[in-house]
This record gives structure tokens, C-alpha cells and sequence, in this order.
């Protein structure tokens, strides 16, 4: 991921990232991206927000960030901020995202009845970003269903349908 990243900001196929990782996480990606590729991310907590909108510059009014989610080329913000505060997911879908990169990508469970918070959080977020980049080291984990919603994260007109994408799958079995 940090590669593509990477490549896509010197190339210019991407100025704005955010990248959406589980708390646990966001200061080993911060580390990550600073070391192996210079890349300069700005971690948005709920204090980092609190702060950035508190902030009135009396020199310059005009210079007032009003979406902390604006204040940075390149974010990092925990899951947890995405889905326990609804007025910081409103603010992260007003901004605008050349690209969206979520770790852990196989804790957002889906199934045909109903999804999970932190699932609805990042397709509302993929709806409104350029790109979008899931990362998981165990795909199958969740299974078919978790395989296929993740696809419908990445292409929702293509796999809108379980039933669908599990024919389809049938058919690949022999070839397998």
C-alpha cells in the first residue's frame, strides 16, 4: 500500500489520502510512512479535531479551518473516530479524498442482512473517494461473504449481489 501510495502522490494521480487503520495501529503507520517513503501524515484524533477547531487566528480570519478533516494533505485517523463520532464522519465525508487506504480490512463485517457500524462508515468513505485501498492478511477470514464484501466495497455496481457472486464463483471452481 505504502508503495502505490507512494507512487500515485510523485506521479500526481493523487494529492489528498486518507488512510483509515484500528487504533491500535495509527502510530506504526505514522512511523511507516515517515521511514520507508517520507511521507508526512497528520493523525486526527478527537483531541487533534477539537483542537484544530478551536483554533481562531484574529490576524486572519479567513485562515480559520472549520473541517479538521481539511487541515492535511495526507490523514491518519483511527476507525474508532469514524464510527463512535458521527459529526467526525460527516466532517471526512465533506472532504474531499483522491484516495482511501483501510488496514485491517477484514474486521468490516457484512452480511446480506446488515452490516457493521465500522462497515458503513468506510463504504459511505469509498463512495466519495477516487480510490480506494483495502488491506488484510487474511482475506478468507470471514469467508465468502466477507470475501465478497470487500469486492462490493471496491466495485458495488459489479458485485451487488451475493447470490450472484456465488454462481459466479461456482463457475471458476473447475478452472480452480
Amino acid at each position: 500500500a505504502g508503495l502505490i501510495l507512494h507512487q500515485q502522490l510523485l506521479s500526481g494521480g493523487v494529492n489528498r489520502v486518507l488512510i483509515v487503520v484500528p487504533d491500535s495501529l495509527i502510530h506504526q503507520w505514522l512511523v511507516e510512512m515517515l521511514r520507508r517513503f517520507n511521507l508526512h501524515f497528520t493523525i486526527l484524533d478527537e483531541e487533534t479535531c477539537a483542537a484544530i477547531e478551536e483554533y481562531d487566528d484574529e490576524d486572519d480570519p479567513e485562515d480559520e479551518i472549520e473541517n479538521p478533516f481539511e487541515s492535511a494533505q495526507l490523514v491518519l485517523a483511527g476507525l474508532s473516530l469514524l464510527v463512535d463520532q458521527p459529526e467526525r464522519q460527516a466532517q471526512a465525508l465533506a472532504a474531499s479524498w483522491d484516495l482511501l487506504v483501510v488496514d485491517e480490512a477484514h474486521h468490516l463485517s457484512w452480511n446480506e442482512t446488515q452490516a457493521s457500524p465500522a462497515y458503513h462508515a468506510i463504504e459511505a468513505l469509498a463512495r466519495h473517494a477516487a480510490g480506494l485501498i483495502l488491506i488484510t492478511a487474511t482475506p478468507e477470514q470471514l469467508g465468502v461473504e466477507g470475501h465478497f464484501a470487500r469486492l462490493r466495497l471496491l466495485d458495488p455496481d459489479r458485485y451487488h449481489s451475493l447470490a450472484n457472486f456465488r454462481a459466479e464463483e461456482e463457475n471458476y471452481r473447475p478452472i480452480a
